[in-house]
């Protein structure tokens, strides 16, 4: 019979090679994350608006994105009642798109603008 440590050897030196395969993998990709890669599929386009600032009625999806805690279906949804009810008036209309309440506000109100 074997004993556990026999065993335990071959594994160990099986982990350690894996080991040493993930760790140089992981490091091209921390290399790569270091470059802005704006052709990589999930990165997000640089906001060309005037300076930090999202222009509620002229963003796009991928513009609105860039608001703290705005992915796709609330930017989807600021342009949906942006179509429907017209331009917004003052930043704090934005509370009134679905999903965009009191606490969501707070965080970006300093990055949107008219």
């Amino acid at each position: 019979m074997m004993s556990s440590i026999a065993l335990a050897q071959p594994y160990e030196q099986q982990y350690a090679t894996w080991k040493a395969k993930q760790d140089a993998h992981d490091s091209t990709l921390a290399v790569g994350s270091k470059t802005k890669d704006s052709n990589h599929y999930l990165s997000k386009p640089e906001m060309q608006i005037s300076g930090d600032k999202v222009n509620l009625n002229s963003a796009s999806i991928d513009q609105l994105q860039q608001l703290s805690g705005v992915g796709a279906r609330k930017a989807e949804a600021i342009i949906e009642y942006r179509n429907k009810n017209g331009k917004f008036k003052t930043i704090e209309e934005i509370q009134q798109v679905k999903g965009i309440g009191p606490a969501l506000f707070e965080k970006n109100k300093m990055k949107l603008a008219l």
